[in-house]
């Protein structure tokens, strides 16, 4: 079998240690929600956002879509999830 190339896309958990100034924790992950999401996501591959102080790959993996090269309608387009197993299969 000749090997083809293919589009996968990682969903990948990040943590992103966000400076904000609150009088609990609910108003902090509000105030880092709003820092995060509210002019469109803040990191890129480097942080984006003044308050985004560090940024880095959590180590761990929620999913992947793979496409194939040459499928533009998606037609073999697929998610898995972590385990490499098709969404919604039973294991």
């Amino acid at each position: 079998m000749t090997a083809r190339r293919h589009f996968v896309h990682v969903y990948a958990t990040i943590r992103v240690k966000v400076a904000v100034d609150a009088i609990n924790h609910t108003e902090a992950m509000r105030a880092a929600d709003r820092a995060l999401f509210d002019k469109g996501f803040a990191v890129r591959l480097i942080p984006n956002a003044r308050d985004v102080l560090d940024a880095e790959y959590a180590e761990e993996v929620v999913g992947y879509m793979v496409d194939e090269a040459g499928d533009p309608t998606f037609e073999h387009t697929r998610n898995y999830d972590n385990n490499y197993q098709p969404e919604g299969s039973a294991g």
